[in-house]
C-alpha cells in the first residue's frame, strides 16, 4: 500500500508574539514553527496503517522553504520511508487553489492508495484543501476523522468526530483522501537512533519546473478559485400591517409577533451533482448572499 501524507508547519501559539512598532508588524524572527496538530494526527494514523499492513510505504510531503526539512526528518525518524519537499520562488503567499494544483500533481507523480491530510490548519482554518484535492483527483474524501480501520484490501472504515461528542463510521473504497483531526496528545515518539539516522538523511526538493507546473498556472488557478469575505445580506424591510386597535392588548401583541416572524422552511434537493450545485448557487444568489461578490467584480 502506498500512502502520501501532506504536512504543514504553523506558528507555535504558545510562544508570545512580539511586534515591531517602527513598521507596525510582528517580529518574524521570534516565530517558532511546529507541525500543525491535525497534520501530526494524519502522520500518526498513516504510521499505524503501516504497522498493521506489511509492505506499506509512506511518503511525507511538505510544501515550504528549507526550514521545513526538520519536519520531514521527524517524519522519517517516526517511520516514514520518504520525505519530499516542494518549493520554488514566488510561492510565499500561496493559497488553497495553488496548493491544490501542486498536491494533485505530486499525488499523480508518486502514486497512492491513501492520502492523509489534516482537516484544517491553525493559521487559516479553512478546511477546504482535502475536499478540493479529492475533487481534483476524482476520489472520495472523509473529513474530521479520528481513526481508520482497513477491513479489506480495498475497503476502509473511518470514524468521524461529530458535534457534541458524537461519532459516526463511514465505509469507503480506496483510493481515498482522509482528513484527520488532532487528538489530545501525540502518541508517536521517535527513538534516539532513528532521530540520529534521519538527521543525516537527504531531503529532495522539487521545484515547479520539475513537477511540470508553470508559476503562471498557479496564479491563474488562484484567481479562478477565489473566496470573498462572508457578508450577511443587507436587510430588506417589509411593511407589517398594524393590528386592529379594537382588539384587546394581549391579542394585538400576538398579532405583532406573528407579523414580524417568519417560520424557516427547508427542502431536500435531489439530482445529479451538477444539478444540486446549480440549485444551491441559485438559492444563494436569489437570497442576496452573493451580492457583495458581484459588487466587487464590478469594481474590478
Amino acid at each position: 500500500m502506498k500512502i502520501i501524507v501532506f504536512i504543514k508547519s504553523v506558528m507555535d501559539m504558545a510562544v508570545a508574539l512580539e511586534g515591531v512598532e517602527e513598521v507596525g508588524r510582528l517580529n518574524e524572527d521570534w516565530n517558532v514553527e511546529v507541525l500543525n496538530p491535525d497534520d501530526n494526527a494524519a502522520l500518526e494514523e498513516a504510521l499505524k496503517v503501516k504497522r498493521n499492513i506489511a509492505g506499506t510505504r509512506i511518503a511525507a510531503v511538505h510544501l515550504g522553504p528549507p526550514s521545513g526539512d526538520r519536519f520531514l526528518r521527524d517524519a522519517l525518524a517516526l517511520g516514514c520511508d520518504e520525505g519530499l519537499r516542494v518549493w520554488d520562488a514566488g510561492l510565499d503567499d500561496l493559497h488553497t487553489a495553488g496548493k491544490l494544483l501542486i498536491f494533485a500533481r505530486i499525488a499523480a507523480i508518486l502514486g497512492f492508495d491513501l492520502i492523509f491530510t489534516g482537516t484544517k490548519s491553525l493559521d487559516t482554518g479553512s478546511g477546504r484543501l482535502a475536499v478540493l484535492l479529492a475533487t481534483a483527483l476524482q476520489i472520495p474524501c472523509v473529513t474530521r476523522v479520528v481513526g481508520i480501520d482497513v477491513i479489506s484490501p480495498e475497503t476502509i472504515t473511518a470514524t468521524r468526530r461529530l458535534e457534541r461528542g458524537y461519532q459516526e463510521q463511514v465505509e469507503s473504497r480506496r483510493p481515498l483522501v482522509v482528513a484527520m483531526v488532532a487528538g489530545e496528545e501525540p502518541d508517536a515518539y521517535a527513538s534516539f537512533p532513528a532521530v540520529a539516522e534521519a538527521a543525516d538523511a537527504a531531503i529532495p526538493c522539487l521545484d515547479l519546473p520539475r513537477i511540470g507546473i508553470p508559476l503562471e498556472a498557479i496564479r491563474q488557478a488562484e484567481s479562478r478559485l477565489a473566496f470573498g469575505p462572508l457578508r450577511f445580506p443587507a436587510p430588506r424591510p417589509e411593511f407589517i400591517q398594524p393590528p386592529d386597535s379594537s382588539l384587546p392588548a394581549f391579542d394585538r401583541r400576538i398579532q405583532l409577533g406573528e407579523g414580524s416572524m417568519a417560520t424557516r422552511q427547508g427542502r431536500i434537493v435531489r439530482g445529479t451533482e451538477d444539478a444540486v450545485v446549480e440549485e444551491l448557487f441559485e438559492t444563494l444568489r436569489r437570497n442576496g448572499w452573493l451580492d457583495h461578490l458581484r459588487k466587487e467584480s464590478e469594481k474590478a
